[in-house]
């Protein structure tokens, strides 16, 4: 059987292969980031740390802090950062604002990305000011930037660089991106490929960001309390606006369904992602309640988490409830298991609910079975199939091709019918092909990958309960974008890898206490 296996051709041409790669430089090929990075995901991190990534972001480190010990009193000195010192000088001393400013710059970017979403639409909503409404988030990504090389520049010592596994999972689908974008142009127009590229992949950057932001676990606490306090200021909301049964369109409920009176949708104009919104942030919530030692701050995170879960219930937005439970179980398995029992009952409790139980059933009648295939998830799902395949599966229709916000704005094949397609990653199969879905499951993989390891990084840690509760967010959000386009909303991706860097950062952190 031996002599058989080596005369074979399969056996001969990998002989051959390994003697190319002795002989050539064939062999720097399997120490390549992308390699390390897709070893690292399923092995040991410490591979990652090994890589020529971390030693290139090491060496640019160094390069940052010997520019500070030669220009960094210049740049101090300077009129830019004199009225920058004057001005915080100012605010710290205010009594209004004097909280947020004490903590420096770093502190007051913490308190705007937990406020991301809600400063967010007062910008585009409600002030409306012409140029900057639309560029204030691009901005704030440029600012963040320049903080984060300014702490490199002036470090007491050069910085040892956060690299993590997801930095090359992300990398990679940005290159992978790049190359579709110039191989399939979307009908000659670049200004569409632009667009369209620009909202798949500018959110995706707030993970470098945060990774290298934060400092200390007060700069992770200001993040973290940020954002589950603006959560529960929009789970209430969303509470008063189902109890005052606000008007909503028609086309939000079937004909059928008599028993649902409204919708909350707060502050979004969308019940699906005032449902996703509350799914990411009530696991948040929970975990404080694990974390605080104050018995009556636990109550009062777990009537916080009560609210959000209410709040998502009154969205009727089925894909929410599916993203909620997923988030609620990921959250047992790796915080207490003891909830499962209580999440069970809490969903049969639910089903007794007449908005719910009529939602849930009205999916086994023949009435929702004609709306899905006259114009439901699978007619959109189906079409959009059906036009990858006539343009290129392969690599797809293009950036703003079809499924998304930017095909819908732009609409330039007369002939097809645009529409949302109500699932995210057939958003990303129909522009980008099969090599675009893949390249962005493997960085999803990554993610996930590296937030497990953050947990069990932190598992003998006080703050264990708070990477629990990131993940199941994150996690019910990637269930949930299967049956919605939830990163259409640019705020809505953000949030998401503003989370995903706080998780990894976590278990940075710890390793380096350690």
């Amino acid at each position: 059987m031996n002599e058989l296996l080596h005369s074979s051709l399969i056996w001969q041409l990998w002989q051959g292969f390994v003697r190319l790669c002795r002989q050539s430089n064939a062999a720097r090929l399997l120490r390549a980031p992308f390699f390390v990075w897709l070893w690292g995901c399923f092995t040991r991190p410490a591979r990652v740390l090994g890589s020529g990534l971390h030693r290139r972001l090491e060496r640019l480190n160094q390069r940052l802090w010997r520019f500070g010990q030669r220009w960094g009193q210049v740049l101090e000195e300077s009129f830019p950062m004199r009225v920058h010192r004057a001005l915080y000088r100012a605010l710290g001393r205010s009594r209004v604002l004097g909280w947020m400013f004490r903590g420096g710059t770093t502190a007051v970017l913490c308190y705007v990305l937990g406020s991301y979403g809600i400063i967010d639409y007062l910008l585009r909503d409600v002030l409306s000011i012409p140029v900057f409404s639309s560029l204030w988030d691009e901005l704030l990504l440029v600012l963040a930037i320049a903080v984060v090389l300014k702490q490199r520049i002036h470090a007491p010592a050069p910085m040892a660089p956060r690299t993590n596994a997801v930095d090359v999972g992300i990398l990679q689908f940005l290159i992978v991106g790049v190359g579709l974008a110039i191989i399939r142009n979307y009908a000659g127009l670049y200004s569409i490929t632009i667009d369209g590229f620009r909202a798949t992949m500018q959110g995706i950057l707030w993970f470098y960001v945060v990774t290298r932001l934060l400092r200390t676990n007060e700069d992770l606490d200001r993040l973290y309390r940020t954002l589950v306090f603006w959560a529960t200021v929009i789970a209430l909301h969303g509470i008063v606006q189902y109890i005052l049964a606000v008007p909503i369109p028609s086309h939000w409920v079937d004909a059928a369904e008599q028993s649902v009176r409204t919708r909350v949708f707060s502050i979004f104009g969308s019940p699906n992602i005032m449902g996703d919104y509350m799914l990411m942030f009530a696991p948040m919530a929970l975990a404080m309640a694990y974390v605080t030692p104050d018995w009556r701050k636990k109550v009062l995170y777990v009537g916080i988490t009560g609210c959000m879960c209410l709040s998502c219930l009154f969205t009727m937005s089925r894909g929410a409830w599916v993203g909620l439970f997923a988030a609620a179980v990921v959250f047992c398995l790796l915080a207490d298991l003891r909830l499962l029992v209580l999440l069970i009952a809490g969903a049969f409790a639910s089903l007794l609910l007449p908005f719910v139980s009529s939602r849930i059933m009205y999916l086994f009648t023949g009435d929702f079975a004609a709306s899905n295939a006259r114009g439901g998830r699978a007619m959109r799902w189906q079409k959009a199939m059906g036009y990858l395949m006539a343009v290129d599966p392969v690599f797809g229709i293009g950036f703003g091709g079809f499924g998304g916000a930017i095909a819908m704005q732009n609409k330039v094949r007369y002939w097809w019918t645009y529409f949302y397609v109500d699932n995210y990653y057939m958003k990303i199969l129909a522009e980008n092909g099969y090599v675009g879905l893949v390249s962005y499951c493997l960085m999803l993989v990554s993610m996930l990958f590296a937030g497990l390891r953050s947990w069990v990084a932190t598992r003998h840690s006080k703050r264990n309960p708070m990477t629990a509760g990131l993940l199941a967010g994150l996690v019910g959000v990637l269930v949930h974008c299967y049956l919605e386009n939830i990163f259409e909303e640019p705020y809505m991706l953000a949030y998401f890898w503003i989370m995903a860097g706080m998780l990894v950062w976590m278990g940075l952190q710890k390793k380096s206490e350690q």
